[in-house]
């Protein structure tokens, strides 16, 4: 996984380089983003139709090296509500119930 770090959310939208993004593509590899105590993993198979490219060209502070923005709608990771695990369960262990009645018929 290709990791980077935000500090901006900006209109629910966050940025990253685009040679970062190019890397993960170039190796076939997720794009996990990270914002404070958050994170969004982007998989390889999403990383085409999640993007949304900007036109304007910056120049990195450091090295004068170009690139542009990429723009991914920010979705952080949620911890599944623990409810909602068990109702799935129990509907699980209805359908197995019901099928083994339905084999003895």
């Amino acid at each position: 996984m290709i990791k980077v770090k935000v500090d901006k959310i900006f209109l629910g939208k966050v940025s990253v380089r685009d040679y970062k993004y190019k890397e993960a593509l170039r190796k076939k590899d997720s794009l996990g983003i990270i914002h404070g105590e958050e994170f969004m993993i982007i998989p390889y198979e999403n990383l085409k139709k999640a993007k949304q490219v900007t036109n304007q060209i910056f120049k990195s502070k450091f090295n004068d090296k170009e690139y542009r923005l990429i723009d991914f709608d920010w979705k952080p990771w949620k911890e599944p509500n623990p409810n909602q695990r068990r109702l799935i369960w129990q509907i699980k262990l209805q359908m197995f119930i019901l099928i083994k009645m339905m084999k003895r018929n």
